[in-house]
């Protein structure tokens, strides 16, 4: 896992997929369009949508196999967190079709941080993690971009 400030992405590499990810991420901005955009077909692409932060025992805790998930909100802060594999027990078995499997939550979170514009964070296959808990007691919109980057085109 990453967490860094966007304008930090090249002290982490610059093979081809970095470069077409973060290249991309430093043109959105808050009025980007939701919708899918192909950065290298389905190596590398770009999903931007609209959610709404939760509280952190109602998000989505989940990894992945093939895809590295690089996570940037566009409009405000979102609670992320990591976990070993090994401290989870799997909610749902993991579906090729969409590159996920979910776990339940474990009883203390740990590593907790918040993301907000500007800074992002990179977890790689193998890396549970949880996006869009929110930061104030109510719920808020929140429109983020997530690149997946085929985690074999990360490695040197």
């Amino acid at each position: 896992m990453i967490f860094d400030s966007l304008e930090n992405w090249r002290k982490y590499g610059v093979l081809p997929a970095w470069k077409q990810a973060f290249e991309r991420l430093e043109t959105l901005s808050p009025e980007t369009e939701p919708g899918e955009y192909e950065l290298a077909g389905r190596d590398v692409y770009l999903i931007v949508f609209d959610t709404t932060t939760k509280a952190l025992l109602d998000t989505t805790l989940e990894a992945h196999q093939v895809y590295a998930d690089i996570h940037l909100p566009l409009t405000g802060p979102e609670v992320h967190s990591r976990f070993p594999l090994s401290a989870l027990t799997q909610k749902v078995a993991y579906d090729a079709a969409t590159d996920a499997a979910q776990y339940e939550h474990p009883d203390r979170f740990t590593a907790l941080f918040t993301l907000h514009p500007g800074t992002f964070a990179l977890y790689l296959p193998g890396e549970a993690h949880l996006s869009q808990g929110k930061v104030d007691p109510r719920p808020q919109p929140l429109r983020k971009a997530v690149v997946k980057v085929r985690a074999e085109l990360l490695q040197p």
